[in-house]
């Protein structure tokens, strides 16, 4: 991880995690290259892989990650889980061949020890019942290597609440290396699904992928991805989806979900070499609501964090209908996206936040710096007539604004180089002791979070401009 990433720390504080009603989603297109000019579409519905092996009964759960308040900041490490309750069944690489059924089989509040060693999958290991939990023996993602060789779509099918994947490594899948989604014949919400230390190399199509079922009757919500590494390798990349846009892949991608927490993760060379443009590192859309996007680091990515896409799409009625005001289709409902560090230096590189009829959504405390070398379209792009949005305190290069957006902007440094940081190239984005245009420069925000380094925004005259307080 880069330097200035210290402890990860703290989970997210949406402004509120109430109940939800299911309602209809009509389906949602992925992402094309972004330029001025586009509005979006492709062909990708967001329920793939959501009909007939879906077959679990869905309960209830919540965000299981830390039991104190999340609206109070604080200071936790990525220390691994502590031991898992249940039953406990031990597995080893011989019995590679057995998992899927003793997976599909399993009970209620099993817990599979992995043994170090590879896993060589011929089938998804489908969980369907509430509060399984996946984890190595020993705590060190790298130890247990869950690898479906490109011939397994899914190499995790989740259908169930309170799900636990933890401190595995998960390789080459067709698909996607987790898949969340509620059985095709659920009627409550799939809660509490819990991705933490986890090493996902080469997903052909998204890393995680979150999404309603196909009878849009049941939705996924309160999930938590945290302390993790996504990476796309030069092994990898040829392997991609050339489906749609032509890159058809991304990092965690989530339709349609409500109050997910993406934390103290590391997205790492995330990109096609010229086929077409990648998905986000982080990318929540088709009308999901109260995201919290924080202190992750995205380096060489196409696109780092995204809520909401095209101007219309896959949508879900909310029983409170939280902006009755507000006429049409929004992407992405009210979340956060703080105190991130994005960076690039690649041809690839089109974006770093992007912020389509998102209503809501606040963008505070990120630093996103790219080196001359990458082509860039824009640090932070607001865009279409139902953005309302918030972008205050960020270290970027241009801020762009589009297709009448609205949006509250202010005491954000533009047009910043590597002086202000201790050493760039190093992936050091701690703010320099000459980087007095930003230091002291910003603006008391609520809900800012801990910095990149998990320490409170509490010295100087004034809090710091990006993802650093010094």
């Amino acid at each position: 991880m880069m330097a200035a990433a210290g402890v990860a720390c703290g989970d997210g504080d949406p402004d509120a995690r109430r109940p939800v009603d299911a309602g209809a989603d009509a389906g949602a297109p992925d992402a094309p290259p972004q330029d001025a000019s586009d509005d979006g579409g492709s062909t990708d519905p967001d329920t793939d892989d959501a009909g007939g092996e879906h077959d679990a009964e869905v309960d209830g759960g919540g965000d299981a990650d830390d039991p104190d308040d999340p609206d109070s900041p604080r200071a936790v490490d990525c220390a691994p889980l502590p031991e898992s309750g249940g039953t406990i069944v031990a597995v080893d690489p011989s019995m590679a061949a057995q998992l899927p059924q003793l997976v599909r089989q399993a009970q209620a509040n099993t817990t599979f020890v992995f043994a170090a060693g590879t896993y060589a999958l011929t089938e998804t290991l489908h969980v369907r019942a509430r509060g399984v939990t996946l984890r190595s023996a020993d705590d060190d993602a790298e130890s247990v290597v869950i690898d479906g060789g490109y011939n397994v779509n899914s190499l995790l099918l989740i259908n169930a609440g309170e799900v636990t994947v933890a401190h595995l490594t998960l390789t080459r899948a067709l698909h996607h290396p987790i898949h969340v989604s509620p059985a095709s014949d659920a009627t409550e919400n799939l809660l509490g699904t819990r991705i933490y230390g986890v090493h996902i190399v080469d997903g052909a199509q998204q890393f995680i992928k979150i999404n309603p079922n196909g009878a849009r009757s049941a939705f996924v919500d309160e999930g938590l991805v945290a302390c993790s590494r996504f990476e796309l390798t030069d092994a990898g990349r040829p392997r991609v989806d050339r489906s749609g846009t032509g890159c058809y892949t991304g990092g965690v991608d989530g339709h349609a979900a409500r109050g997910w927490v993406v934390r103290d993760n590391h997205f790492k060379d995330i990109y096609c070499a010229g086929e077409g443009l990648a998905e986000h590192a982080v990318h929540f859309w088709s009308a999901s609501r109260e995201t919290v996007v924080e202190r992750n680091l995205i380096e060489n990515c196409a696109r780092g964090v995204g809520f909401g896409l095209s101007q219309s799409g896959g949508d879900r009625d909310y029983a409170d209908n939280p902006y009755p005001g507000v006429e049409g289709y929004m992407g992405h409902i009210d979340g956060i996206i703080r105190n991130n560090i994005i960076v690039a230096d690649i041809d690839y590189y089109d974006t770093g936040i992007e912020l389509a009829q998102a209503h809501g959504a606040r963008a505070i405390h990120n630093t996103i710096f790219d080196a001359e070398a990458a082509n860039r379209f824009s640090s932070i792009d607001y865009r279409f007539p139902n953005t309302s949005v918030e972008i205050r305190n960020n270290l970027v290069g241009r801020i762009t604004r589009r297709n009448e957006a609205a949006g509250e902007v202010d005491h954000n440094l533009e047009g910043i180089d590597a002086g202000l940081f201790e050493d760039a190239p190093g992936l050091n984005f701690h703010l320099a002791a000459s980087a007095t245009d930003a230091i002291d420069q910003g603006v008391v925000v609520e809900q800012a979070g801990l910095d990149i380094d998990g320490e409170p925004r509490d010295r100087g005259a004034a809090p710091d401009i990006g993802a650093d307080e010094r």
